[in-house]
């Protein structure tokens, strides 16, 4: 069990490149935009699945589509910048990918500058980046505050466009006004549709709810939108009586998710769900619900974040209840697109929400991943 842990533990920090390549089948506030009243991730009483689908393509949405699929190449090649967070996890690992793939289909070049999520050392690289003078910049915040400050400080008076991707900056709830585009889906209304539909789906009729928050990296921006939902969520359900019996950070570990859910369990036997930031942290805690004697997504419900290969064959086996998908390939991919769009002069100026892309518009329809509509649907990390 202790090997398994940390063979898991190992993949989440790209740390063993052979069995990474062996585990992964398919690589792996402001206002709101006019676009939000179509909003694929706006919870709803009721059935909350309704909210998780995709719905018709909005404008910007539909931009990006048609021009990677007009076959249209540019006449140059263009360098960018890929001021990204990070590129050692998975997550990061299949954005690289996309990215990758776009530069050889559109004939551009990148230089990635990786700060490993530290803002100071993303600041330094956005000053290098500067110096160095691209065509234009792809630019994931390391944090929201931050992030703004670099790009209105050193990127807007470059005068090129800059397409941002996996966290919204500025305080805006999507699209920051003034980049070329932004390309994401985990903002506070994806995190707020996670945590309300998990309550919903394993909390309903119980008289107490006991949960569990498997949580990232406490003091960081996708952290504090995490436990921002879990508030919002419970206060917006008083009825489902939800106790969280365990609500801390995991730091994407199995071995530390499988301690909290020893923990809780030891405490609360009579545990109902774990709410989890991650698949990978997920197994850890299956891993804990196995060893004392439950049955995983009968016993103690399991709902996660991601949607990877590996929480997949758990949704197959019935361990895993559902997963929300994240789309690391697609993010990369069409952001390049965007910023490809925008030194072409035909700038997006808008959101991209990832769950109006094809592979979810084409597919399930929906990025809740359930046993029901798993067969539609093909891990890509």
């Amino acid at each position: 069990m202790k090997t398994l842990i940390d063979n898991l533990l190992a993949l989440r920090l790209g740390i063993l490149a052979t069995v990474l390549v062996a585990l992964t089948v398919a690589i792996s506030g402001g206002p709101a935009s006019a676009e939000s009243g179509n909003d694929p991730n706006a919870p709803l009483r009721g059935d909350s699945r309704d909210a998780a689908k995709a719905g018709e393509e909005p404008e910007a949405v539909k931009k990006v589509i048609a021009f990677d699929e007009s076959g249209q190449k540019p006449d140059k090649s263009y360098y960018i910048a890929y001021l990204t967070e990070c590129v050692t996890n998975l997550y990061c690992g299949a954005r690289l990918k996309g990215l990758s793939d776009a530069a050889e289909k559109y004939g551009f070049t990148f230089k990635t500058f990786d700060p490993n999520f530290n803002p100071q050392a993303q600041l330094k690289h956005v000053q290098n980046a500067v110096q160095e003078g691209f065509d234009g910049y792809l630019f994931a915040p390391t944090a929201d505050a931050a992030g703004c400050k670099m790009w209105k400080d050193y990127l807007v008076p470059t005068g090129k466009p800059v397409v941002t991707l996996d966290l919204t900056m500025c305080g805006d709830v999507d699209y920051t006004p003034g980049v070329a585009a932004t390309v994401t889906m985990q903002r506070q209304p994806y995190y707020d549709l996670h945590w309300e539909n998990a309550l919903l789906a394993a909390c309903e009729g119980d008289d107490i709810c006991k949960v569990v928050s498997l949580g990232g990296f406490a003091g960081s921006d996708l952290f504090t939108r995490w436990d921002k939902a879990i508030d919002n969520a419970v206060a917006k359900y008083p009825d489902l009586n939800v106790t969280l019996v365990s609500r801390q950070e995991a730091k994407f570990d199995p071995r530390i998710a499988m301690q909290i859910t020893q923990d809780s369990l030891q405490a609360h036997p009579d545990l109902d769900v774990i709410v989890s930031h991650d698949d990978d942290m997920s197994l850890g805690a299956l891993a804990a619900i196995k060893k004392a004697g439950l049955k995983p997504g009968v016993d103690v419900k399991i709902f996660n974040a991601g949607a990877n290969g590996r929480g997949v064959k758990k949704i197959l086996a019935g361990e895993f209840n559902e997963s929300t998908v994240e789309d690391p390939y697609n993010e990369s991919y069409y952001a390049a697109v965007a910023l490809i769009m925008a030194l072409e002069g035909s700038p997006v100026n808008g959101y991209v929400n990832e769950a109006h892309l094809p592979r979810i518009t084409r597919s399930t329809g929906s990025i809740l991943i359930t046993l029901e509509n798993v067969g539609d649907y093909v891990a890509n990390w």
